[in-house]
């Protein structure tokens, strides 16, 4: 991008004038001049030793920190996975203390010093600028995480000490498994040293592999105008990034400095790293300002945050508070200082120092330094020794309380050219590259012989292992009194003119690495000037436009806010003729914004900008119209329906409003199609042509949307019909980005239509033929989610269902895609409760994700969950006392309301619960009132254990009651759920063959079959059952085996088959219905035991 054309003297102005008066009083010019110490050889025996200076009056403090640190990964012998195998607390500690108070110092003291043999391993720390706190997210981390490579690898790529080769294998090999090629190319880009760890091969195999991508690929590898889904991927990729590095190294400590000046995407950040986990092993240290009262509410969040993980035994919690030096500590710097062993010759000096400078550590060295350049403080060469005139420090010298007016009063002292070179170094943030400070200086001044001196003087330090000459502050105060050289009402002009200077000196490559930094230094200036000429304020328009577009990527809601925010404030009037491309892009992110912060006022009025504009195609404005219908599908999916369905009246694809008209169209739709894909082949599927139209393309990802919503609103009908059409389009256009997903969802409407099995499977089929084909093995959540739940339990078995549900949920953080990754988790679930999972196992996992729900903030509703949860619950629930407990039912009933899924959902959990429990009659007055759930649930794996516990109660109703017009009644229904479940077995579903044995055992009991033919098929269903891992099955069938030979009077066979019952009860965790069987048939188990 082409830069300002920028002349020191006509655009800086007086600012880096020396000879203009008003600039020269307001700096204070001073008339010392510097060398270079490398060129002028001194004895270094009359010098403070700052370099050698040990840490002093932190012993308390050291001691708390090395406590926690053995207390926490002390191995005695284990290795750290064993230590930590049932551990996923990770350890926080919070340093507080006001600036300058050495809280810095403090924790590298101690975690850059191995404390003992086995605990190694790898320190990094970032830091946050005040700054940049809007401008540049993630700032402390990512920096924290380039350090941390950068000590992985040295500058050609080898490894140090503690990372052998195999742990850098180890840690490739997981990043390349768990992220894939995209999500391996969002972490290169924020974390660029992570290409060395991939090595050079995997570096220039994600480099390609980005410019051969086609316009497809780079479509489904994009979450643009999906805030929240970017912010959901790069966090994944971060958690990842994390998991994989504290997997494979003994010890991962990361402390981020000034944690005051955090932007709210790197504390969304923190807290995300937190709630995961599978994020073990991990040390973080918080350091922050006490005395920052402008910041205290953000620190106070983090603090109750804090806590609350801390009570949930989520974090190991410590809390440092680094307060004032006393007089002995001061005594003891001086003496390191100046090399001396007399304790008691500089006690006078010490109180009078500490006096001084209240005790900070920062305010004294700077308070002794200044000692030493005036005089006050002086190596005796005749003597030998340091002297010094305490009456004369006493009287010319005064107390400070504040760092950054003693340095600026020690900066005052350096030449002119130097104070202009710290002042436009203080524009240049925390660190900058020597070639930054040559352009905005415009080769007018000696840098190398600034920067030296300002490394002797202990203002700067180079940061070693960079080629490009990079320097940071030593302290941000120091910064801070650079910055104060700069007359405060000239200070943003000032700021204004470096900027415009390192823009036009960079090149277009360059702009997007130093865009924040640019844009911190412009926008202030610009936006409160009416000044600026229209080109320039278009280019401020562009860079913000440019800025907003990368920070978004960044997943930086807060920063982008800011940035389109300004962008819009510079357009000309006009803009939306003029600047037609521009005006949409700013106002478009401006709505996804709001969309994603949850503002509907301002989202409606940045959308409203653009709907407006009638010279706009539907296209253009299909980013807004989804800004809108994401922020409706969080709160009222009826909403983002009718948005849905006028959007597509606009793309030309319109659905009949009336229901009667729909039911009709979907079930002759089905029909047609039915016959038409039973003629087509699994090739002829696959084979169909890409589509590359952008309108078709659209047009089914719309379609897409509004079946999700429209299902969400139980309009199932509608949503049919949109499956419908997705199939229409697609056997007539070709495979849009949106096929396959349309083809996986509509398989539950044949299910659901036609109770066919075959039809179903085959038309799932199609669906993973088109998927293989555009996308490869990169599967998505939302297919994920729905083969798992709807699809593949017909045909396959529950484990690779569940295997399926899990990928779902990796895929669904990897791509951002919260919702379907977190409904594949709650999927998973209760498909653990269906496959007879352990119950305390399950109940974990449900309290788990139930956590991580909250914590991720996905604004997901938990209703379905909270159900299972309540269902696990009253399974584990050993009480005897029953009388007056409410059913699930009865307690669902207070926030379900008309959510005709998650009701029908808790219809089948009350089924198992009484299935579980014997409780056979209200069973079956639950079958009676409810029915057959198909409809309700789709071909949901739900309708396979409703069915049969329906059929199952039925059943032994028939045999209890006495009326045999009732047991007629019963056996009638019981049988036509038993017909079902047998045409779906003859069909090839495995889940269901071991009901259809227990149920045919009911049967033969009913028709009182010989003794034998009912044990063997009982004993058949037995064995079944324990091979699929359906435990609680096992039990009953053996608890109902018991019970048949009880009323033959076999008492010895019923006593084994109730002992079998109580075993398999017991590995299911129902505990209450193994003491039941126990305490009733204690002598039948007995006569089995002495026989």
């Amino acid at each position: 991008m082409e830069g300002f054309k920028l002349s020191v003297t006509g655009n800086l102005g007086p600012c880096l004038d020396p000879k203009s008066t008003s600039i020269s009083s307001s700096f204070a010019w001073g008339k010392k001049s510097f060398k270079k110490s490398s060129n002028v050889p001194s004895m270094t025996i009359d010098q403070l030793r700052f370099a050698e200076l040990q840490l002093h009056g932190r012993n308390k403090e050291q001691q708390m920190l090395l406590d926690f640190l053995r207390e926490n990964y002390q191995t005695n012998g284990k290795s750290r996975q064993e230590q930590h195998k049932h551990s996923h607390a990770k350890q926080v500690v919070l340093v507080s203390g006001v600036s300058g108070v050495g809280k810095t110092r403090l924790i590298q003291d101690i975690l850059t010093q191995p404390v003992e043999v086995d605990m190694c391993g790898v320190f990094a720390i970032g830091k946050y600028d005040l700054q940049q706190q809007t401008a540049e997210p993630y700032l402390g981390i990512v920096s924290a995480c380039q350090e941390m490579l950068r000590k992985m690898v040295d500058s050609d790529g080898g490894t140090n000490s503690f990372a052998s080769p195999e742990t850098l294998d180890g840690i490739r090999s997981d990043l390349l498994n768990d992220l894939g090629q995209n999500g391996l190319s969002l972490l290169v880009r924020v974390l660029p040293l992570v290409s060395k760890i991939l090595g050079v091969g995997e570096e220039l195999k994600l480099e390609s592999s980005t410019e051969s991508k086609t316009w497809i690929q780079e479509q489904l590898a994009s979450n643009e105008g999906k805030m929240n889904e970017a912010k959901a991927k790069l966090h994944f990729a971060f958690r990842v990034f994390f998991r994989t590095f504290c997997k494979h190294l003994p010890l991962v400590v990361m402390a981020l400095d000034d944690l005051q000046w955090a932007d709210t995407a790197s504390i969304e950040l923190l807290s995300d790293l937190l709630a995961d986990r599978a994020v073990q092993n991990l040390m973080l240290v918080f350091l922050y300002r006490s005395d920052e009262s402008d910041y205290a509410t953000l620190i106070a969040n983090i603090s109750e945050e804090l806590r609350d993980k801390e009570s949930k035994q989520m974090v190991k919690l410590m809390k440092i508070d680094v307060g004032r030096l006393f007089e002995n500590d001061v005594n003891s710097i001086i003496l390191d200082l100046l090399s001396m062993d007399s304790s008691t010759a500089t006690v006078d000096l010490a109180a009078l120092c500490c006096r001084r400078t209240g005790g900070n550590v920062s305010f004294l060295l700077a308070f002794l330094r200044m000692l030493k350049d005036n005089g006050y403080l002086e190596y005796n060469f005749g003597l030998l020794k340091w002297t010094w005139d305490l009456e004369k420090i006493e009287s010319e010298t005064v107390a400070t309380t504040n760092v950054v007016e003693l340095t600026k009063f020690k900066m005052s002292s350096f030449t002119k050219d130097y104070q202009t070179l710290l002042a436009l170094s203080s524009c240049l943030g925390l660190s900058f590259e020597k070639k930054d400070l040559d352009i905005v200086s415009c080769g007018k001044y000696s840098t190398d012989d600034f920067l030296a001196v300002a490394q002797e003087e202990g203002m700067l330090e180079m940061l070693a292992g960079q080629k490009s000459m990079r320097y940071r502050w030593t302290h941000d105060s120091i910064q801070e009194a650079a910055a104060s050289l700069i007359p405060t009402n000239e200070s943003l002009k000032f700021k204004y003119d470096v900027g415009k200077l390192l823009l036009s000196g960079i090149s277009e490559k360059d702009t997007g690495r130093y865009l924040f930094v640019i844009l911190g230094l412009l926008n202030p200036f610009a936006l409160t000037t009416d000044n600026l000429a229209v080109d320039e304020r278009l280019k401020l328009a562009n860079l913000n436009y440019l800025a907003s577009t990368q920070s978004s990527k960044l997943s930086s809601i807060s920063s982008t806010s800011n940035f389109v925010k300004s962008g819009i404030a510079f357009l000309p009037e006009g803009h939306w003729q003029s600047h037609t491309e521009l005006s949409l892009g700013l106002f478009t992110i401006a709505t996804e914004v709001e969309s994603a912060q949850m503002h509907e006022q301002a989202m409606n009025w940045y959308a409203s900008k653009v709907i407006q504009q009638d010279h706009l195609t539907i296209l253009d404005k299909l980013r807004v119209y989804r800004a809108q219908i994401q922020y409706w599908g969080m709160n009222s999916d009826d909403k983002s329906v009718e948005l849905c369905l006028a959007v597509l009246d606009q793309l030309g694809c319109r659905f009949p409003r009336s229901s009667l008209l729909q039911t009709i169209s979907l079930i002759f739709s089905l029909m047609k199609y039915q016959r038409q894909l039973k003629k087509r082949t699994i090739q002829e599927i696959s084979n169909l042509p890409i589509v590359t139209s952008p309108e078709i393309r659209e047009l089914g990802s719309m379609i897409n949307e509004l079946s999700l919503h429209a299902y969400g609103t139980g309009e199932t009908t509608l949503s049919g019909l949109c499956t419908i059409k997705q199939l229409s389009i697609t056997l007539e256009k070709g495979i849009n980005g949106s096929s396959y997903y349309g083809f996986v969802t509509l398989a539950p409407f044949f299910m659901v239509a036609f109770n066919d099995l075959k039809a179903t499977s085959q038309i799932a089929s199609y669906a993973d033929a088109m998927q293989m084909r555009e996308h490869g093995n990169l599967s998505t959540a939302g297919f994920n989610m729905v083969q798992g739940c709807f699809n593949l339990p017909w045909g396959h078995t529950w484990s690779h269902s569940l295997s399926v549900l899990r990928k779902g949920y990796q895929n669904g953080m990897r791509e951002g895609q919260l919702r379907n990754g977190l409904f594949c988790i709650v999927a998973s679930l209760w498909t653990c409760f269906i496959a007879q999972v352990h119950l305390p196992t399950l109940k974990s996992d449900i309290e788990v994700y139930m956590r991580q729900t909250m914590e991720l903030d996905t604004g997901l509703p938990l209703n379905n969950t909270i159900l299972l949860k309540r269902s696990v619950e009253m399974l584990l629930d050993d009480s005897e006392q029953t009388e007056g407990r409410q059913s699930l039912l009865e307690e669902a009933g207070s926030f379900i309301g008309d959510d005709k899924f998650n009701s029908a959902m808790a219809n089948v959990f009350q089924g198992q619960i009484y299935y579980a429990t014997g409780d056979h009659q209200k069973g079956t007055a639950l079958a009676l009132k409810t029915g057959i759930l198909l409809k309700k649930l789709l071909s949901a794996s739900a309708n396979m254990p409703s069915i049969f516990h329906q059929s199952f109660s039925l059943y032994v109703s028939a045999q209890d009651t006495k009326s045999w017009r009732t047991r007629r009644r019963f056996r009638s229904l019981a049988k036509k759920r038993h017909d079902i479940l047998r045409k779906w077995a003859k069909d090839g579903c495995p889940n269901v063959v071991h009901y259809v044995t227990i149920l045919d055992s009911e049967v033969a009991i009913l028709n009182g079959l010989d003794k034998k033919v009912v044990e063997d098929l009982y004993q058949k269903a037995i064995v079944l059952s324990a091979r699929g891992g359906m435990i609680l099955d096992a039990a009953v069938a053996n608890e109902r085996l018991g019970r048949f030979f009880e009323g033959l009077g076999d008492t010895i066979e019923s006593g084994r088959r109730f002992e079998q019952a109580i075993r398999y009860y017991e590995d299911y965790g129902l505990m209450s219905r193994a003491m039941y069987l126990q305490k009733q048939y204690r002598n039948h188990i007995s006569s089995w035991s002495l026989r």
